[in-house]
């Protein structure tokens, strides 16, 4: 499994992370994440809103070593207040049981408080050691651009978005700016998140997959992954089979022909 080198650091992180969104049983959320350490998936997604989830990662970290897991949270539009953002990471940081989380992003921007004043607490926030960069989520190219240019020199290192093979658009949207910015594009719900595509979208997957002794799953994150290794795309589950499932997605290579069938059935 490569590495997906963050621009302007010194960090290699897989190209997978684990989510904790909507955590159903905490105990096996707990081991889920242990097992993902064990395998070399260390980077760990959650939020200020998912109810329980920094306080299970806590959970799971207890014992670890700190400085080898990468922590990414994330403060709400509407606590992003340059006092709030504050407020709000010191929150995030008690229930991690941590002194710093490596990013801190923007959950998304929804004009509630300036991108100054957000910024400007994310400014501090890496002065004091509270947090180690600073990146966004669910921006449009607009305020993707507005972030970068407020937020020089420091650079913004993330751009949570959507980005699935029913919903592309990130590919040929924010990805490009990604690129330009030296910003890494990491995809939320790459396997639709139970909105799974059309039986007949869904055959083609099965078909292809039978090809390589793949799963649908293994198929879709494999195409979306290998043809742009600097993206990293966060799933989530509590079962060690699917974590396994996942990460054994990347064993192998998709023929042109099959690349070019999922292309065409699964368009940008």
């Amino acid at each position: 499994m490569w590495k997906v080198r963050l621009d302007g650091t010194d960090e290699y992180l897989p190209p997978f992370a684990l989510g904790t969104w909507d955590i159903r049983d905490r105990k096996r959320m707990v081991q889920t994440i242990r097992l993902a350490l064990e395998m070399g998936i260390n980077h760990i997604d959650t939020a200020e809103m998912y109810p329980g989830a920094e306080e299970t990662i806590a959970e799971a970290l207890r014992g670890v070593d700190r400085q080898g897991v990468f922590i990414v949270s994330k403060v709400l539009p509407y606590h992003a207040s340059y006092k709030g953002t504050k407020e709000a990471l010191e929150k995030t940081l008690r229930r991690l049981n941590t002194d710093y989380v490596d990013a801190y992003l923007l959950h998304w921007w929804d004009g509630s408080y300036p991108l100054e004043e957000t910024f400007r607490a994310f400014d501090e926030l890496i002065d004091e050691g509270k947090m180690r960069y600073a990146g966004v989520s669910n921006f449009s190219r607009r305020e993707l651009e507005e972030a970068v240019r407020i937020f020089s020199p420091r650079p913004i290192i993330f751009d949570q978005v959507k980005y699935n093979l029913s919903d592309r658009r990130a590919e040929v949207d924010i990805l490009p700016l990604c690129r330009k910015h030296g910003i890494t594009m990491t995809a939320y719900s790459p396997l639709w998140q139970g909105r799974y595509p059309s039986p007949e979208k869904w055959r083609v997957l099965e078909m292809v997959g039978r090809k390589y002794g793949a799963t649908p799953f293994q198929v879709a994150l494999n195409f979306l992954l290998t043809r742009n290794r600097d993206i990293i795309a966060i799933f989530k589950t509590e079962n060690p089979d699917h974590l396994r499932e996942n990460l054994d997605s990347l064993n192998f290579e998709l023929s042109p022909e099959d690349v070019e069938l999922i292309d065409r059935t699964f368009p940008a």
